[in-house]
């Protein structure tokens, strides 16, 4: 229970009058129980006994009947009110639970938000897993806290005060009923420890078979193509038997408390029968007295049972608040500054200096790295897998800290800029479109909200979306499903850079965006990529060199460290790790377009770019003449 209450303490302070009120719902409840019986006790001693000698119940005079009538009526009364007050404690603690667990689910979610990529993407972390924490876990504290707390502070009160009131109405007889309770205690403790240790494994196992079948239904493509569907299902079934076997445990154990409590109450009553009987028949105390002695031994020992019933509850509820606060614990690894510093307007420039990385201590990915990219340039990086480009770009976007070294945005390091500021002057466009299940248009507009209708369709005719958005069912309202799978890889990343320019940002973060992308359609999301690049500081991560032909300079990765860096042009004539990765793929850079003073008598500079159509050529062709594609095209200018 103390991990449940570190757990909520910091939620439940601003509900006190919804906890007030459910409180004193609470104590007129445990009031009504114990004053339930005494109208029966005064009616019995005051005049059913009395009336009883005077004859059969066929002689009671009327006025007999008149002095039951306030016992009567107390005896309603008590019931009204022990029924409204389960109605109102019922009512508070359902709404105490309800926020209390709105607001722990809130918090923990921002909270994972915040968490770091090293966390999201770590080996240790999974989906289906986080899931679970987020729904069954708060689930079980909402329980508790909707039925269990309240029905175990009912319980334990009401036992101990009719314990006390048997006490005070016989000595013996209340001594007998206290002794019988210590070894329920006794007991239904020793089980807790037991059902609490098998709720946490069997929890634990639950969270790994969720986990797996989050997996196994966001993989289905992987499972039919390699007919594995028997074999997951099996290895779902194997998990789940692990899993069955420790919440078996569990259920054994807290029977075993409900049969000894129900066999323990069985004998302890009619122990509490007899002696009251023998009591009575001595004088010690009188028939009205009796029922009360009855009554309340009956209620004492029926709510100790009651109680019996929460440790599977409360252990549950345990074990869920253990695994809400371990998510609480962890802390970003990319910590915010306490104090940070403002950027200063762009445009930026980007510098590593001395920088290194990795993401397994001991296995740097990047090793005492300086590279600069100056402001307003594009600037390709290209190397084999596993060379380290992906890693600059998460250093760029801070998703990670260097080990050593520092990474600056201008003149700023990026460790003493809150994250917020300096996403805010960043735009990504991945080699995966990540894109919501949500409409077209919402897709595209989520980097801007609130942004315009005319900004919105700009942004999507600038990028190709327009091609093709006309052809879908509902146009911008069609609702993409999950990842997007409806559209093509082409169609996906048109929208990634619809969304990319209309958060119009002055540094621009590209990895891939042109991987396993056909010609024409590579085509399509090169031209959308050119609007992108115009006048920002951009970093495009590349194995396809068409996409680097216009690139201001390309710098080469290897092991960790750049090998060659400069304009396309000299580093294929250098004939050195460009050239050679460049002649892998055949790649050469087009024909300059000739400068203005050079065209040939009667033709313009429109004539001349309309001559250099490939997408190499759009940003001379926008240098040298001023349109995209060039009068003849039918394409309008930039």
């Amino acid at each position: 229970m103390i991990a449940i209450l570190r757990l909520v303490a910091p939620h439940v302070s601003s509900y006190w009058r919804g906890i007030a009120l459910a409180l004193a719902a609470i104590a007129v409840d445990i009031a009504t129980a114990l004053a339930t019986p005494v109208p029966i006790q005064l009616a019995v001693d005051k005049v059913v006994r009395h009336g009883g000698r005077h004859g059969p119940l066929a002689a009671i005079s009327w006025a007999s009947l008149i002095h039951l009538a306030p016992y009567a009526v107390a005896f309603v009364l008590i019931a009204l009110a022990a029924g409204g007050s389960a109605y109102l404690h019922q009512r508070e603690t359902a709404r105490l639970a309800q926020n209390v667990t709105t607001d722990l689910r809130r918090d923990l979610f921002s909270h994972l938000q915040r968490l770091s990529l090293s966390f999201h993407h770590g080996a240790d972390t999974r989906v289906g897993e986080l899931q679970l924490r987020l729904s069954g876990d708060l689930q079980a504290l909402q329980d508790l806290f909707a039925s269990g707390v309240s029905s175990g502070i009912t319980s334990w009160m009401t036992a101990l005060g009719m314990l006390a009131l048997l006490f005070w109405v016989d000595h013996s007889i209340g001594l007998v009923l206290i002794a019988a309770s210590v070894p329920i205690f006794l007991l239904a403790r020793h089980y807790r420890i037991r059902v609490k240790h098998a709720t946490r494994l069997a929890r634990r196992q639950e969270g790994r078979v969720t986990a797996l079948v989050a997996e196994l239904l966001s993989s289905a493509k992987l499972v039919q193509a390699f007919g594995r569907e028997e074999y997951e299902s099996v290895h779902l079934q194997e998990e789940e038997a692990a899993g069955l076997d420790y919440g078996i445990k569990a259920a054994e154990y807290q029977a075993r408390v409900q049969l000894f409590v129900v066999l323990a109450i069985s004998g302890v009553s009619a122990v509490a029968f007899l002696l009251g009987a023998v009591r009575a028949l001595d004088g010690a105390i009188t028939v009205g007295q009796l029922t009360l002695v009855l009554a309340y031994s009956r209620g004492a020992l029926g709510s100790l049972r009651q109680a019996a019933k929460l440790p599977a509850q409360a252990q549950k509820a345990a074990v869920g608040a253990e695994r809400l606060s371990d998510l609480l614990k962890r802390q970003p690894a990319v910590p915010e500054p306490r104090r940070p510093r403002p950027l200063p307007g762009p445009p930026y420039s980007i510098s590593f200096e001395r920088v290194s990385f990795g993401f397994v201590e001991g296995r740097p990915v990047i090793n005492d790295l300086n590279w600069y990219v100056p402001e307003r340039n594009t600037v390709a990086v290209v190397g084999a897998t596993g060379a380290g480009k992906s890693t600059l770009i998460a250093l760029v976007a801070r998703f990670y800290d260097p080990w050593q070294g520092t990474v600056r945005l201008g003149t700023v390091d990026l460790r003493q800029v809150s994250r917020h500021d300096l996403r805010s002057q960043l735009t990504l466009v991945l080699q995966e479109s990540l894109l919501l299940r949500d409409t077209v248009w919402n897709n595209i507009a989520y980097g801007i909200p609130g942004a315009s209708r005319a900004g919105v369709l700009r942004a999507a005719e600038l990028a190709g979306v327009t091609s093709f958005v006309g052809n879908l069912d509902d146009g911008f309202n069609t609702v993409i499903s999950e990842r997007g799978a409806t559209l093509s890889g082409g169609q996906k990343q048109c929208i990634a850079i619809a969304r990319a320019l209309l958060r119009d940002t002055p540094v621009v973060l590209m990895d891939e965006p042109t991987s396993s992308l056909d010609a024409a359609t590579e085509r399509l999301v090169v031209h959308g990529l050119r609007r992108l690049m115009a006048g920002r500081t951009v970093i495009i991560i590349s194995h396809n060199f068409r996409t680097v032909g216009d690139v201001d300079q390309v710098a080469v990765l290897e092991g960790g460290r750049f090998v060659e860096a400069g304009p396309p042009s000299s580093l294929l004539s250098a004939g050195g790790s460009f050239a050679r990765l460049a002649a892998l793929q055949a790649f050469s850079l087009p024909p300059p377009v000739p400068a203005p003073s050079t065209i040939e008598s009667g033709r313009t500079p429109a004539d001349v770019c309309c001559s250099h159509r490939t997408p190499s050529q759009l940003r001379r062709c926008v240098t040298t003449c001023g349109c995209a594609w060039g009068a003849s095209t039918g394409v309008k200018p930039l």
